[in-house]
């Protein structure tokens, strides 16, 4: 076998060993299934990277009996990293971020109990719900531009 070769296979081999590594750094909640719960935004803390949410519906999933209506639940959330670790937030299915969205909003918030905090929650994914005004006056805005 010729140096070129041997180095080729050396070089693919340690691609993926890091690339199967990596998968094993992701964290184990990525692949577990998550509660939907409808709420009410409050607020974005950036310094504990905790969101703040008012409960409108439990909602549907394996933890929803861990939340009641008009309660206040603080997340654990992850504002930025890899796709299977970071809190993914999208407002009318477009990619946003937590400093996007504004207090008062309705969000779908899809979450876990957090494997850091036995008694805490993380949000794996916000959806920002717009409502039928804002729908309408996109709808609108749309419109007028073509």
């Amino acid at each position: 076998m010729s140096f070129r070769i041997a180095a080729r296979r050396l070089a693919f081999a340690g691609l993926a060993g890091a690339f199967v590594a990596g998968l094993s750094l992701a964290p184990a909640f990525a692949a577990e299934k998550t509660t939907q719960t409808e709420a009410k935004w409050i607020a974005y803390d950036a310094a504990t990277k905790t969101v703040k949410v008012k409960i409108d519906k439990p909602g549907t999933g394996p933890n929803k009996d861990k939340l009641k209506k008009n309660e206040e639940v603080t997340f654990r959330v992850v504002p930025e990293g890899s796709v299977l670790a970071r809190t993914s937030v999208a407002i009318n299915g477009v990619k946003g971020e937590l400093t996007d969205i504004p207090a008062d909003k309705k969000v779908n918030v899809y979450w876990l109990p957090d494997p850091e905090n036995k008694d805490g929650f993380f949000a794996r994914k916000i959806d920002v719900v717009l409502s039928d005004e804002e729908l309408d006056k996109r709808a609108a805005e749309t419109s007028g531009a073509n």
